[in-house]
């Protein structure tokens, strides 16, 4: 089983955020969890993270609908990232809007786009 070293859950609801630490926890596959309130603080740590050499995160989950800077606006600001390659977006997301799930194809670092809730099937399925 693969263990995945870092992780960012980028979303402002703080019971999806108890809820999907608690089942990666459980897994036992996933250790630094870093949670981010919203895609601002997310780029500003991504950068801090790239500028000091430090590793970067091998997993994003991503929300869509947060305050001053949005799961969206996130991905646009992520695709102009010299080390975008690097990372790999999951978009965790309320929303089944056939239009957003095609929307997030147009993004080179989205792995996938997945309703909520996340099952522990999912998160046993992309930590290998």
């Amino acid at each position: 089983m693969q263990q995945i070293s870092q992780i960012y859950i980028i979303d402002d609801d703080d019971i999806f955020v108890f809820v999907l630490k608690k089942l990666l926890q459980k897994t036992k596959r996933f250790h630094d969890i870093i949670d981010v309130r919203n895609g601002s603080e997310a780029i500003e740590l991504l950068t801090v993270q790239h500028a000091a050499n430090a590793k970067l995160p091998e997993l994003i989950f991503l929300d869509l609908n947060m305050p001053i800077l949005d799961g969206w606006q996130f991905l646009d600001e992520v695709e102009k990232l010299p080390f975008k390659d690097e990372l790999k977006i999951y978009i965790i997301s309320s929303s089944i809007d056939p239009k957003e799930i095609e929307k997030s194809k147009e993004y080179s670092t989205v792995r996938s786009f997945v309703s909520k809730p996340v099952t522990m099937e999912w998160l046993h399925k992309i930590s290998g």
